[in-house]
Formats: C-alpha cells, structure tokens, sequence
C-alpha cells in the first residue's frame, strides 16, 4: 500500500509563504479531510502535495522516494488528484472523461486494453454514472460531473486520491452523497483520500481523520470527535460574532440571551424547537418557564403558559408578545 510522507514542508510562492515545517503521514485506507479557513492554503498544500506546485523547503515522500525523483508519469500510477479546474471539453462524452484516467498506463495515444476496460468499467459502476455514460458533459448536471471526475481518478487505480473541494456548487443531496460515495471508496478498496474542504458537518460525520490548518500554526491532526472535544475544530474557525458548534457544524451568533426556557419533549420535537429559541436568541435552562413539546402524527404539539398550538411559528409569536 502507497504511503505518503511529508516533512518539514513549506508552501506558498515566491513571494510569500503559507504554510511551514508541516509534518504528516497519509496511508492504509483513510478518509481525511482538510479543514480550515478562507486563504490559510489548503488548496496550495495540495498543489504542493501532488506536485503541480515546488514546495518551498522540506520533502514529500511515496513510499519513501521523493516525488520530484520520479516523472510525472510514475507519479500518475501513485497518486491522483482532483482539482477545482473546469474541463473544458464539453463534447467528451461522461465514459471519455474517466477513461482518461488510464493515460499513466496508455499514453493518452496507446490502444484501450481489457485491463483498462475493466477498470473503466469498475470506476464508472462503482460512481453509479453507467446511466449517463454515453451523456455528453455539457448535458449533465454538476453533481454528476464531480461523480464523474472521482470515476476517472478511480480509473487511474492510485492507492492515494487527493481532492479540492470536491462539494462546491453542489446542493444539499449531492453534497452527501458525495461524502457517502468517498468513505465506501475507502471502505472497499482500501484507498487513502485526503479532502480539502469547508463542509465541517459533513466532515465530522463521515472522515476518519482531519487536518486543521490555520494561520500561523502548526496543522492539527486527529480524529473528529477528539477534535471537538478539545475544542481544537472551534479554534479554527474563531469569530468575534459568532461561533461554530463542533457538534453539528452549526454557525449561532454570540447574543445575550433575552430568557430561558425549560424546553422538555422527545428528541425530534425538542431539536427543532430549540434551534427555533435558540435562533430567536432565547436560552435553555431548567429554571425557565417550561415548554412542553411531543410530536404526534406527524405533527407538533406544544404547550406554554396556558397555551396551546400545532407549529414553532405560533409558540415563537405568543413568547415574543410576553
């Protein structure tokens, strides 16, 4: 299995550096996503990392062999990358696209065979595209793309993928399912993935481990939940008027709080109706007037201070009017 070594590694430019002395390992089948924020050099780190971009100081290893010792070629058979570029020939066809992934192996000129049929084939079942296979790129949809261009990384057979924000502009669904088809990648092949990106939710659900890259500081690495509880993942995301909920990956605003509640009900009901307080800028706290919710039939049903209803709407009017 491929391992990839980076130590004592600057990035950046020329005139201005990034990132310094960044010391890590990525092998042996893990999901890893790269959080942190706006220009702190996540995608620079993996321009670096693939080596599309010099670094400025230090080394990146495959399997112990610098990656400027081998050509670029070689390079193609470890390690793929999927960057933020757009491709633009929109006239190649969805299969075209991800049997491009077998140049290391063809050339780009050389004669398509069985083993890259097989694995084109492989790649494009296990993205789920065989339905728009035959589709022409500017007729499918930007989900479908993305799909697309993980089916034509797959296709290359690296053991590690590296990935620049492969959610952006894509909608809710699309962005799960994404993450959902990267762990079972992971899962099943036993492929390394390392991820930037800004989908902290997502991240904490579905990686086995997460870098954290922030200005001036070394990257932090460790699993989610050790990440959220040594409040590491708020660090990186500090702001003076809001905060970040490591545990769902929620923005809430730093407000004084006007009153507090004693919100009691089942889970679905209390989830919701407290996102509805706690957006109001109300608080939560046993020693508040209580609310009483429960979900019944498909429908909310509270109560408060004499007062009955059916939806958050109605319960939030008669607190405001207290």
């Amino acid at each position: 299995m491929t391992s990839l070594h980076i130590k004592g590694l600057s990035v950046g430019y020329a005139t201005k550096e990034i990132a310094t002395n960044i010391n890590l390992s990525l092998s042996g089948g893990q999901l890893v996503c790269l959080l942190g924020q706006n220009g702190v050099g996540k995608s620079t780190l993996l321009r670096t990392l693939s080596n599309l971009q010099e670094p400025l100081a230090g080394h990146i290893e495959i399997d112990h062999q610098d990656i400027r010792a081998l050509d670029r070629r070689k390079l193609a058979t470890k390690l793929g990358i999927i960057t933020t570029e757009k491709i633009g020939m929109s006239n190649m066809t969805v299969r075209e696209l991800v049997a491009l992934g077998r140049y290391p192996y063809t050339n780009w000129v050389g004669q398509e065979s069985k083993e890259d049929t097989q694995k084109i084939e492989e790649a494009i079942s296990r993205c789920r595209i065989n339905y728009i296979e035959k589709s022409k790129l500017s007729a499918i949809s930007d989900g479908q793309f993305q799909k697309a261009m993980v089916g034509r990384v797959l296709a290359q057979d690296t053991d590690i993928i590296l990935m620049d924000e492969p959610t952006a502009h894509l909608d809710v669904v699309n962005r799960v399912e994404m993450f959902q088809l990267l762990q079972s990648i992971v899962q099943e092949t036993d492929k390394s993935i390392l991820i930037s990106t800004h989908e902290l939710d997502l991240s904490m659900q579905f990686a086995d481990e997460l870098w954290l890259m922030n200005f001036n500081a070394p990257i932090v690495i460790g699993t989610p939940e050790d990440l959220g509880l040594t409040g590491e993942i708020e660090k990186i995301f500090f702001h003076e008027e809001f905060h970040l909920d490591s545990r769902t990956g929620q923005v809430k605003l730093r407000q004084e709080v006007k009153e507090s509640f004693n919100l009691v009900g089942e889970d679905k009901a209390f989830h919701w109706v407290q996102k509805a307080l706690e957006r109001k800028g109300y608080g939560i706290s046993p020693e508040g007037v209580r609310i009483a919710v429960e979900f019944v039939d498909n429908q909310l049903v509270w109560s408060f201070d004499n007062h009955k209803g059916q939806n958050i709407r109605e319960l939030l009017e008669i607190i405001d009017k207290k």
